[in-house]
């Protein structure tokens, strides 16, 4: 993978995750000098009355003169997250991100504080930190815990995967050693929300173009009227997403014997999929330019600036980022809904107008029945993981936080979100794939619900790509098996964006 440079200004989801994947990371020389420059203005014009405001609102009284011992209690006070730890990937990210704040130069921090976070990037050192325990608003514990371990405190981090203490995980690496003003720092910012949601973009942005995938064959088997897709029609209403869905499924159908134009319209699972697929593309852009804005942005309390001073504001709140997720939230829903509905229709003899559960014989074996309920049951949960954590907030700190942003909650309910969409389109390209045996074997069911033998029909050139990728992976339903091993390959395979095919990229 190619190196991550950290500048502060330029940082993508797409290069997050491979930082979070194990990328080497470095930091950009502007963006060194940068910090140089700022961390001499801030120790030669240091306003301590700011700091002394700061550690008082946060509980630790005002620095005493032994303030590296004050330093690290206060570091191990705002430990107090619980839960399971993260993911090895989302602690990368915060490390990651987190570096990238401090390139922007507005910190007042030394380059030597993103260098340390950067090595432990490079030397694979990995904080153990709790999942939960923020709400959204500075964000202290997550980073408090990776803090901790960054300076030899304590706590538990992988090396290299294997679970150890913070002194010997970090063995060979510098530690943190932060001034007051760097430890604020390094433990305040929506940095948590940030990372969580950088990985999402990329991750939707797979699973999206796989949807259009999924949906293309499920138009073969039901034997869909492609004029839904019409440019003029959809170009008309003139969202830019619904242009781009409809554009790809044209494509990925392109060569199809078995879409039917001008039949009685189908349901909307069908006729309307690029306007549901293409609200999901427009709200994923949307979302993906507030992340990198995020990205990249000065997020820590007070800023420095050594042209006019240091100014305190409220830039750590992750209402932005908290808002986004939210609508990611329900973009994805709506994505894994339709699919179902195309699930329930592909499986239902008397709508598909092949076998029901498209096993041959029903008498005996339940085919994929299990396969639509299944979907059944995690579109419902995706509907409860779409409430908008952001609508809720709660005081903390004295009432100092008296609105806080659940950014963390809605960037984990994204993340959550994706992961269940992940195992919905399987079970379409599943169900998509043995529908297509049907037609491509030449079977189809009679009126009577007899299996006759129709005239052999082809997908597109695309669909048969992805028809032939499915087969390779899970053998045609001829009688009942197992499902769960197949949906388990299937949907690791659509994680991985096996299915991912934009032809926006080919071209």
């Amino acid at each position: 993978m190619a190196e991550v440079l950290l500048d502060g200004k330029t940082l993508t989801p797409a290069a997050l995750e491979r930082a979070a994947r194990g990328a080497t990371v470095g930091l950009d020389d502007d963006a060194r000098a940068r910090m140089e420059e700022t961390a001499r203005w801030y120790r030669n014009n240091e306003p301590s009355d700011i700091i002394r405001r700061k550690w008082h609102w946060l509980g630790a009284g005002s620095p005493p003169q032994d303030s590296k011992q004050r330093i690290r209690t206060f570091i191990e006070s705002h430990c107090g997250g619980v839960g399971e730890p993260l993911p090895k990937a989302q602690v990368r990210a915060i490390l990651a991100a987190r570096a990238n704040v401090l390139a922007t130069g507005t910190t007042g921090c030394r380059p030597e504080c993103a260098d340390a976070l950067i090595e432990m990037l490079n030397r694979d050192v990995v904080p153990e930190v709790p999942g939960k325990g923020s709400v959204g608003s500075a964000a202290p514990a997550p980073l408090a815990h990776i803090l901790r371990v960054a300076c030899g405190f304590g706590g538990r981090a992988l090396r290299n995967g294997v679970p150890t203490s913070a002194r010997e995980a970090m063995a060979g690496l510098n530690f943190v050693e932060p001034t007051e003003k760097e430890a604020l720092t390094l433990i305040n910012g929506a940095t948590l929300t940030a990372a969580l949601a950088g990985l999402t973009i990329p991750f939707a942005e797979r699973l999206l173009h796989t949807a259009e995938m999924a949906c293309a064959l499920s138009f073969e088997v039901v034997r869909a009227d492609p004029d839904c897709l019409s440019p003029l029609a959809i170009g008309r209403r003139n969202h830019p997403g619904a242009i781009g869905v409809a554009s790809r499924l044209r494509h990925l159908l392109q060569g199809s014997q078995l879409v039917v134009p001008g039949r009685n319209p189908d349901p909307f699972s069908i006729r309307c999929a690029p306007a549901v697929l293409g609200a999901a593309q427009d709200a994923l852009q949307y979302v993906k330019t507030v992340v990198q804005r995020e990205l990249n942005g000065a997020c820590d309390n007070p800023l420095v600036f050594p042209e006019t001073g240091t100014v305190e504001a409220g830039n750590f709140h992750a209402a932005p980022v908290a808002l986004a997720m939210d609508h990611l939230k329900v973009a994805l829903t709506q994505v894994a809904s339709i699919a179902e509905r195309r699930v329930f229709r592909m499986t239902y003899g008397q709508l598909s107008g092949l076998p029901s559960f498209l096993v041959p014989n029903t008498g005996l074996n339940s085919g994929l029945m299990l396969a639509q309920y299944t979907a059944a049951s995690l579109v419902s949960e995706c509907k409860v993981l779409a409430h908008p954590a952001s609508v809720d907030s709660i005081p903390t700190v004295q009432h100092l936080e008296d609105h806080v942003s659940m950014g963390p909650t809605a960037a984990r309910g994204a993340l959550t979100i994706l992961e269940i969409l992940a195992d919905v389109i399987a079970i379409e390209l599943l169900c998509a794939a043995q529908g297509l045996d049907f037609h491509i074997r030449g079977r189809a069911v009679d009126p009577s619900g007899k299996l006759v033998e129709v005239p052999s029909r082809q997908p597109g050139h695309h669909t048969r790509q992805a028809w032939e990728a499915v087969r390779q992976m899970v053998e045609p339903w001829e009688d009942d098996r197992a499902l769960h091993p197949e949906l388990e390959v299937l949907g690791s395979a659509v994680r991985g964006g096996l299915f991912s095919y934009n032809i926006d990229e080919e071209e």
